[in-house]
């Protein structure tokens, strides 16, 4: 895996389906994080929690043949609430990276590495783990069109990669194994604007920004094994360790980031929104990656539509269809070029009914949502390897009234 890890793209199903949009989205029934000057839409009544599963298949394509993966993780367990009319908080773990990989790697004699003194060599790479965020955030809307709002964040988690080198000619030779344990623990903050204009009773449009304007320097505990690793030929090992050090208190350093966005709304009918995010990877320091680092851009697009949100006697009219797509440049370089990601994404908000008294009415406030993203990264002629993924995330959102006096006679 190059750089730090892959970076997932910090949104609920909703915004997976519409192409991964989330800056300016802003709607009292959902909770979008990514950008936390949202939380001030939440109703003065309501309580929020929205809980979600990802599925992912991989296909990765070389010159020398194909690997499929596949795995299953938590996407968020996130809540929110409101403090008063126009004041909202949010808190909840969503992933911040992942790291899986397990990849082998061979020196042979047509290879222009072959050296004849050394003879064949075989590498074997394999990282897993990942990095959780918890955050905690809050916002008010001001002047009834800006709202400002602030993450605070902790990111905690453990990532482990391992390398071996094997000489496959000499069966004497001391085969060497290196492992590296990042523990990641430390916290950082967030920071998003919202601006609203509204046309009319039933359209407005949002304009949104989130980022930072300085880097983001995370601390994390450093474990090295280095090892000495002989094979028998009753396919036995044996590990002797050679080196082994902690080291307290190593910092990431990660770029600014800034991304802008917009959508736009006609009553509960249509959303439109599009977003751009850029990231100066240049200006990152990752102590235990050698890769050449980037800029990264990212343009996300969607559409949600939902044909009648008041049609109670035909289920189809009361759905949020939604489809979307995105274009990225990844922060890091493979064979000196950048690796292209390429997706498109459709999904479906599912509302739940509740029948009493002969008559079906909506709940409206719990939805079950899923979404599908597929595409593809890298090129086989320019990085050596494709990856063809999809992604299926499936969750529920609960709209709840939580603050209503109820009186009794």
């Amino acid at each position: 895996m190059k750089g730090i890890g892959d970076l997932p793209n910090p949104v609920l199903i909703r915004g997976s389906a519409m192409g991964g949009i989330s800056i300016a989205m802003r709607d009292p029934m959902y909770i979008d994080f990514n950008n936390p000057a949202s939380f001030s839409a939440r109703d003065s009544l309501s309580f929020v929690f929205d809980f979600g599963l990802n599925g992912k298949s991989t296909k990765l394509q070389s010159a020398r043949g194909a690997k499929h993966t596949h795995d299953l993780n938590l996407g968020n367990l996130v809540f929110s609430f409101p403090i008063s009319r126009h004041m909202g908080v949010a808190m909840g773990f969503v992933p911040s990276i992942y790291n899986g990989y397990a990849l082998n790697e061979k020196v042979t004699e047509d290879d222009p590495l072959y050296d004849p003194k050394i003879g064949e060599l075989s590498y074997y790479f394999k990282g897993d783990g990942g990095v959780t965020r918890f955050f905690i955030g809050t916002a008010i809307e001001l002047f009834d069109h800006l709202s400002v709002g602030v993450n605070f964040d902790y990111y905690f988690g453990k990532i482990h990669k391992m390398h071996e080198l094997y000489f496959p000619d000499d069966p004497t030779a001391f085969n060497t194994r290196l492992e590296r344990n990042y523990i990641v623990s430390d916290f950082n903050f967030d920071i998003g604007l919202q601006y609203t204009v509204r046309f009319g009773e039933d359209k407005r449009l949002v304009v949104g920004m989130i980022g930072s304007t300085t880097n983001k320097r995370t601390r994390y505990t450093l474990e090295a094994f280095d090892y000495s690793l002989v094979l028998f030929p009753n396919g036995s090992r044996k590990l002797d360790t050679i080196n082994h050090y902690t080291l307290y208190n190593q910092q990431i350093t990660l770029p600014p980031t800034l991304g802008i966005g917009f959508t736009y709304v006609k009553d509960h009918h249509w959303t439109v929104g599009a977003d751009y995010t850029y990231s100066n990877w240049t200006k990152a320091n990752i102590p235990f990656s050698k890769d050449s680092l980037i800029a990264s851009h990212n343009i996300r697009a969607g559409f949600e539509y939902t044909p009648n949100p008041r049609d109670l006697r035909r289920y189809w009219k009361l759905i949020k269809y939604r489809v979307g797509g995105h274009y990225q440049n990844s922060y890091f370089t493979v064979n000196g070029n950048p690796v292209k990601d390429f997706g498109i994404s459709f999904g479906a908000g599912l509302p739940i009914l509740n029948r009493g008294s002969g008559m079906a009415f909506l709940l409206g406030r719990t939805t079950l949502n899923f979404s599908v993203e597929t595409g593809w990264r890298g090129n086989v002629s320019r990085n050596f390897v494709r990856e063809r993924y999809n992604i299926i995330k499936f969750g529920i959102s609960v709209n709840d009234l939580w603050f209503v006096k109820r009186k009794y006679q």
